[in-house]
């Protein structure tokens, strides 16, 4: 019987180490070696969250090289900029998936650009970007391999493909609550959210450098328009696809389905992502809904996992049925 995986989450107490850990108790190759918090030091998880008050696991703040010495694979899920120094550290020494920003773009140019100065930029090309339905040869001989992020994933698997044949793609995508992290702000805050909706960075997300990579497109050919929505799990895009090509269905991806319709309430919970395609007059409609939190986190990272380990890409979240209603 192949011994499991020991592994690791840095950055535990947020919604996305969270869900990291939810979904890594229900990974048949897995056991938990550290859970991290620099806020917690021999802490019970169920006293932080009692929801988990059922595990024996305990949160502590060991230093980041120990964890790695202690692990087959380390998960961070860290705010972006944290992360730069401990992926340099860990790099080569454990297998890593960093679910922050911070080695999402090879370019450090364009990173720059996007979100700030770059502690390590010769490390960038080193690292592998974590999107499964594009990279699975690269990721399955990686050592360190970047998460893409929620809304870049969804835009990217719904115009790739049409990747090299689009004239212009307006994307309007709608994000839950939970995208914005556990701690509140004006515009998070749930009296305001839980009846409102509100557009916010058009045209500026920091996720547009890697749609455009995947669509094979510049920035001139997109127009972005992110949404804050009133719910808490997944995202909703509607992409309107200028082009005159057809587009390349998924036919053996295991997580992308192609529906007649797409719903959220169809995807929540799930690690899957679902499309729909309506043709008009100049191209294409495109819809698509993924959870941000699973296959827009947590599960592509286990995808990536399962193919750094030469494990079944699906191990792990097949069981995942969407949570309905």
């Amino acid at each position: 019987m192949q011994p499991k995986l020991k592994a690791s989450i840095i950055g535990i107490t947020g919604y996305t180490g969270l869900e990291q850990l939810r979904l890594l108790l229900a990974h048949p190759h897995v056991e938990i070696a550290h859970l991290t918090s620099r806020q917690h030091e021999n802490t019970p998880i169920g006293e932080v969250y009692p929801h988990l008050a059922h595990l024996d696991l305990k949160i502590t703040n060991t230093d980041h090289n120990k964890v790695g010495a202690d692990s087959d694979v380390v998960f961070l899920a860290l705010p972006h900029k944290t992360a730069q120094d401990v992926v340099a550290d860990l790099h080569s020494k454990v297998k890593v998936i960093d679910l922050s920003a911070d080695y999402r773009l090879d370019d450090v140019e364009t990173y720059e650009k996007y979100y700030q100065e770059h502690n390590h930029p010769a490390l960038l090309k080193d690292v592998v970007y974590g999107a499964p339905e594009f990279h699975r040869d690269a990721i399955k001989g990686a050592d360190t391999v970047a998460n893409p992020g929620c809304f870049a994933l969804l835009a990217q698997i719904m115009l790739y493909p049409f990747a090299g044949s689009i004239e212009h793609a307006d994307i309007m995508a709608v994000t839950g609550s939970s995208g914005s992290g556990k701690s509140a702000s004006d515009g998070t805050h749930h009296p305001i959210r839980s009846h409102n909706m509100k557009s916010y960075n058009i045209n500026k997300h920091r996720h547009i450098p890697e749609i455009t990579r995947t669509a094979k497109i510049d920035e001139t050919q997109l127009n972005f328009v992110p949404t804050s929505g009133p719910f808490v799990r997944g995202i909703f895009a509607t992409a309107f696809v200028k082009t005159n090509a057809e587009p390349a269905l998924y036919k053996d991806e295991p997580f992308v389905r192609v529906m007649d319709t797409v719903a959220l309430a169809n995807i929540v919970g799930s690690n899957y992502c679902d499309l729909s395609f309506q043709k008009t007059d100049g191209g294409y409609i495109v819809q698509g809904a993924l959870d941000n939190l699973v296959k827009g986190a947590a599960g592509c990272a286990v995808q990536n996992m399962n193919l750094m380990f030469d494990l079944d890409e699906t191990a792990g979240l097949s069981s995942l049925s969407p949570l309905y209603p």
